[in-house]
C-alpha cells in the first residue's frame, strides 16, 4: 500500500534540495502520533499510529523479508520487544513494530520493522506513542 502523503513529502524534500533525514535528525518527529485507523493484529484491534521511519525491510514471523517500507511518515500497528535489531550508527534496539510494507514480497507485506529505524526512540526502549502488542 503506497503512502501518498509520505511520497509527496519525500518528493518535495528532494526537489527542494533539503538535507536527507537520518536517524537523530532534528527535522524528524519524536515518536508516533495521530490516528491511522483501526487495524487487526494478533486477535486484537489497535489504533494504528503514524511514525517517521527510515527505509528498510519488513521481516515476517519466519525471519524472511515480507516487504519493503520506504522512508517517511508511515503507519504502525503496535510493537514488541524481541531480538536485537541490526545497529544503525549508534542506534541499537530490541523493539520491533508491526506494519505493512510498501513493496510486497509475501504475506501481504505484513511483518516487523526495527525500532532503530523509527524516529523518537532511545536505545533499548519502545517508540513513544505506539501500543505494545
Amino acid at each position: 500500500m503506497k503512502r501518498t502523503l509520505a511520497s509527496l513529502g519525500a518528493a518535495a524534500v528532494l526537489a527542494a534540495g533539503a538535507l536527507a533525514l537520518t536517524p537523530g535528525s532534528a527535522a524528524a518527529a519524536d515518536g508516533c502520533w495521530g490516528n491511522a485507523g483501526q487495524k487487526q493484529a494478533f486477535g486484537k484491534t489497535y489504533t494504528a499510529r503514524y511514525c517517521h521511519n527510515y527505509q528498510g525491510d519488513v521481516v515476517g514471523v519466519y525471519e524472511t523479508d515480507t516487504g519493503y517500507l520506504y522512508s517517511g511518515d508511515n503507519w504502525f500497528v503496535c510493537q514488541v520487544q524481541y531480538g536485537e535489531n541490526a545497529p544503525v550508527g549508534d542506534a541499537k534496539n530490541n523493539w520491533w513494530l508491526w506494519t505493512q510494507g510498501d513493496d510486497v514480497y509475501s504475506d501481504g507485506g505484513w511483518g516487523w520493522f526495527p525500532a532503530n529505524k523509527v524516529s523518537g526512540g532511545n536505545n533499548y526502549e519502545p517508540i513513544p506513542g505506539l501500543a505494545t502488542c
